[in-house]
């Protein structure tokens, strides 16, 4: 690459990963797997050789509000107005960089998950990989008001996310984030189901409950020999331990009346097939206590499921110290998706 390039990092990245995430920017990947130190445009000269036309919409280049890049050796960082350095790694694995432009870069959903590893904590990294390998998206990843849009295509799935950091083994930030990246499931539908299915799934001492990993929105077909008792031959559970349970998180969206015709319907047709089915809605969230109530329900459909060792799992579940962590987690993830009111941390 003999042309100059920048390649946005920092906080500009929390503006413009949404955009891109959303189709209101484009990027495509590349095949880069170095970037040369002398590429990188660290001066006056360099930055105004570029046409930084694709990024005007999403930020600016101001002394209050610079414009975050990155540069491969730690020499060419400057103190240059409008513009704030970071340091990116000379080599990376493949497909690590998207280009908005010949001349701009941005790193690609796994390398973002994993350059945030470097400032995030564990749940906040977990919310992000959830969100990023789910239906979901908020148009931003740093204000409160950020609103979020539903039917979205996936960023990634989980196990591209595990493959790719375990290719970036030795690049700062690769450790928590495979801490994290371990415990993301694909398939989110919702804030919601993400905040119930991470409570159920996480180990105690996590705050979870240590539940066995459930899985997201799968289409499941219904065995040929119940056939005649269902309305139809498949059925998409919200968070679902195969043949065990099926829990349901009933959205604003299934107060319609037809809608909740279609849903006791369904419900009906699950549970003809020998599966239980639980319902949650946003009250089961609201407090630590509804949540604790769910999670004991869903306990004990598990129990009957999975008997003994379930039993066992259950009993050291009461101990103070795991109820205290399960409190902090709820009221940590409820407020790190913005579910109380507060800001949305990422």
């Amino acid at each position: 690459m003999t042309e100059k390039v920048l390649v946005l990092a920092g906080k500009t990245l929390d503006k413009v990963m949404p955009a891109i995430r959303l189709g209101r920017l484009r990027a495509e990947p590349t095949d880069l797997r170095r970037l040369d130190p002398g590429s990188c445009a660290c001066r006056v000269e360099d930055v105004l050789s570029i046409n930084l036309g694709p990024l005007a919409y999403f930020c600016d280049a101001s002394e209050s509000d610079p414009l975050h890049v990155a540069v491969s050796a730690p020499g060419l960082r400057r103190d240059l107005r409008g513009f704030e350095f970071s340091l990116f790694p000379e080599e990376f694995p493949a497909g690590t960089l998207m280009a908005i432009s010949p001349n701009i870069l941005v790193p690609s959903f796994p390398a973002y998950f994993m350059l945030k590893a470097r400032d995030l904590d564990f749940e906040e990294l977990l919310l992000l990989g959830m969100e990023l390998c789910g239906t979901y998206a908020h148009d931003s990843y740093t204000r409160a008001d950020g609103r979020c849009e539903f039917l979205v295509e996936p960023a990634l799935e989980a196990d591209d996310l595990r493959g790719y950091l375990e290719e970036a083994t030795g690049i700062k930030g690769v450790n928590p984030a495979k801490t994290a990246a371990s415990w993301i499931l694909d398939n989110s539908y919702s804030p919601q189901e993400t905040i119930l299915a991470l409570e159920q799934y996480l180990k105690p001492m996590r705050g979870g409950r240590g539940y066995p990993k459930p899985r997201l929105n799968p289409e499941i077909e219904v065995p040929r020999e119940f056939r005649r008792l269902t309305a139809r031959d498949t059925f998409k559970p919200d968070i679902y331990w195969e043949g065990m349970l099926d829990l349901e998180y009933d959205s604003a969206y299934h107060s319609d009346p037809a809608q909740v015709e279609r849903d006791k319907a369904r419900a009906s047709d699950v549970q003809a097939l020998g599966i239980p089915v639980i319902q949650a809605t946003g009250l089961s969230l609201s407090t630590c206590e509804r949540a604790e109530l769910l999670g004991r329900q869903i306990g004990k459909a598990l129990e009957t499921g999975m008997g003994r060792p379930m039993t066992m799992r259950l009993r050291r579940l009461y101990a103070p110290e795991l109820q205290e962590r399960r409190d902090r987690l709820h009221l940590k993830l409820r407020r790190l998706s913005g579910l109380d009111g507060g800001r949305r941390a990422r």
